[in-house]
């Protein structure tokens, strides 16, 4: 078991990793929130699976609880879906003292951590993430969001949960493809921080898409610890600690977009990562060689390199231009400096972006 408390200004998230987690939910927000009411968000799918174990626990501890399953699927991200749940709060009368808790994977912690930050100015939220890419990546750091027309995440805010219970043993529940779409945050955090972590995935694929739970425990602690030392340093983006995290998204929230939220995120990261590596490559910070490497190792676990159908370029090219990280008018990358560090630039010539996309995206 590994648990931890991440330090924040003004707060702190406590971090437990064990197989069996998801049972201790009500003892764990109990100590750490003691909320007079609890609301749980989950999506139908996830609901199916956890639900009527989560609300025992939290009935079990003595807290009062109710549900609220949306659709799955990006698409719930939404301020309509952030809108249905400030309708069961009012209906609850959840006031300060209450909090709300997130079951499930990105889309839910991301939607549900976003309510929290806005129903009555701030309450506690809790996450209990079920997926590979909410463990590794969505749970961790309080970034909160839904999307909007114009596009992903653009309307959200800081936000700490104060737990984040993940049970490794939920990710052995997910459909192939899944599993699979959430391995491209772990392979970015390798390639952005920890070479030899690269290097580990390219060992332990077989047993990583076997679901074999000691392998997966460890995935998700090595993860968890990479983005917490990160967030805790940095916890509002406000230098490029923390924007080294985007690599891969620049690219990959324009194809998501642009695709109507259809590709699992994952998916589209990992379009933005063989994209972004070439990039790289092309401004001579990354070897070709291992440009290359980190593109088998992303294509070698089934994740995608190109799209089936490709946009066109005005169309990527839009998208990129309203994503949340333009500053000044200007596209910003994160780009592999070298495996195992990052370089911020906002200076990239519209010819190489062109190229570098072309056979992934155009």
């Amino acid at each position: 078991m590994s648990m931890f408390d991440i330090p924040f200004s003004t707060s702190r998230t406590r971090v437990t990793v064990r197989p069996g987690a998801l049972q201790q939910l009500g003892p764990s927000l109990l100590e750490l929130a003691r909320p007079t009411k609890v609301l749980l968000v989950s999506d139908e799918t996830v609901a199916g699976l956890f639900a009527e174990a989560a609300l025992a626990s939290l009935g079990e501890a003595g807290l009062e609880s109710e549900a609220l399953v949306l659709p799955p699927g990006d698409a719930t991200k939404s301020l309509a879906s952030a809108e249905r749940v400030y309708d069961r709060l009012g209906e609850m009368r959840l006031a300060r003292d209450g909090a709300l808790l997130a079951l499930g994977g990105g889309m839910v912690s991301d939607l549900t951590g976003f309510a929290a930050a806005t129903w009555m100015r701030g309450v506690a939220f809790a996450i209990c993430p079920t997926t590979v890419e909410a463990d590794v990546d969505a749970a961790i750091g309080g970034k909160t969001a839904v999307n909007h027309r114009a596009g992903k995440n653009l309307v959200g805010a800081f936000h700490q949960p104060v737990l984040v219970q993940i049970d490794p043993e939920c990710l052995r529940t997910l459909p192939p493809r899944d599993l699979v779409a959430g391995l491209a945050e772990s392979i970015k955090h390798a390639v952005i921080t920890d070479e030899p972590f690269l290097s580990w995935h390219e060992m332990q694929r077989e047993r990583v898409l076997a679901q074999d739970l000691a392998v997966l425990t460890e995935l998700v602690e090595r993860n968890v610890r990479i983005k917490s030392d990160v967030v805790s340093r940095d916890e509002r983006e406000r230098t490029a600690l923390r924007a080294s995290l985007n690599f891969g998204h620049t690219v990959g929230h324009a194809i998501e977009s642009a695709r109507g939220f259809a590709l699992r995120h994952g998916e589209c990261v990992a379009l933005g990562m063989v994209a972004e590596c070439r990039i790289a490559a092309a401004l001579g910070l990354l070897t070709s060689t291992d440009a290359d490497r980190v593109v088998r190792c992303i294509e070698s676990y089934g994740l995608p390199v190109r799209l089936e159908t490709p946009l066109k370029e005005a169309e990527l090219q839009g998208y990129m231009s309203r994503d949340k990280k333009v500053a000044g008018g200007r596209v910003r990358f994160s780009l592999p400096n070298g495996l195992g560090a990052t370089v911020l630039r906002d200076d990239v010539p519209d010819a190489v972006v062109r190229s570098a996309c072309q056979g992934v995206a155009l």
